[in-house]
């Protein structure tokens, strides 16, 4: 199901689902994955701030707010895939704080970035995975259309987190090791070119997640599909 098919408006989110998901992610992590958190000092506990993070898997946004983000604030928002937001799971992912995107033709998903860009100047926490899709065990290209749409031109300083996802298999009947990195505060100005800062972001992101990032510098605009809703 496609963000253009969701015709009513964000539910917005419930206090109720939050800590519903939070017990979930507890209760799940502690059973299939032995967790550390490093760096939680630097996660604002409160104002807006942009969360740049790497997507390994669909575990990543259950696990990451309970055994890290939701330990320093609950009001935090994330870009998720909009299959998420399907009647068939009332609404709840979006009630966590959930915000569909449209990762085949993002241009169908402005009115989501639309609100996502509310939300984080509302001063909440939004989180972003710049990738778009789950990449295991390696670093994708980060996409920069909707960073841009949803940064602008920052009339003050934005802060922005990256953070690092890394998982370790560690054999038969082990639970899997789950490491959390949380960077140290940038801050995105007017006078910067976002792409350029994506860039540096993605790298830091990569050594967090203890990766490396492969990729050069695009060519400015290079996710046509948003170009259309940016420009």
């Amino acid at each position: 199901m496609s963000s253009k098919n969701i015709q009513k408006p964000h539910p917005g989110s419930s206090e109720r689902a939050r800590k519903a998901l939070r017990w979930f992610g507890r209760l799940y992590g502690s059973l299939f994955y032995k967790a550390e958190v490093y760096g939680l000092e630097n996660v604002p506990e409160n104002g807006k701030v942009l969360v740049l993070s790497k997507h390994q898997r669909n575990d990543d946004i259950p696990l990451g707010l309970s055994k890290a983000l939701y330990h320093r604030r609950m009001d935090i928002w994330a870009i998720m895939k909009d299959s998420l937001a399907s009647p068939m799971f009332f609404d709840f992912f979006l009630r966590c704080g959930g915000i569909p995107l449209n990762r085949k033709e993002p241009r169908k998903s402005k009115n989501d970035l639309l609100f996502a860009k509310k939300v984080l100047n509302e001063g909440n926490m939004l989180v972003i995975f710049p990738e778009q899709t789950t990449i295991p065990y390696k670093m994708g290209k980060g996409r920069p259309g909707g960073f841009r749409f949803i940064v602008g031109k920052p009339e003050e300083p934005l802060p922005v987190l990256c953070l690092g996802l890394e998982y370790k298999p560690r054999g038969f009947l082990r639970r899997t090791s789950f490491i959390v990195r949380a960077g140290k505060l940038r801050y995105l100005t007017a006078d910067m070119d976002p792409e350029d800062f994506l860039h540096d972001c993605m790298h830091e992101i990569a050594s967090l997640t203890n990766l490396k990032y492969p990729f050069e510098q695009a060519k400015k605009s290079a996710d046509p599909e948003l170009e259309e809703i940016i420009g």
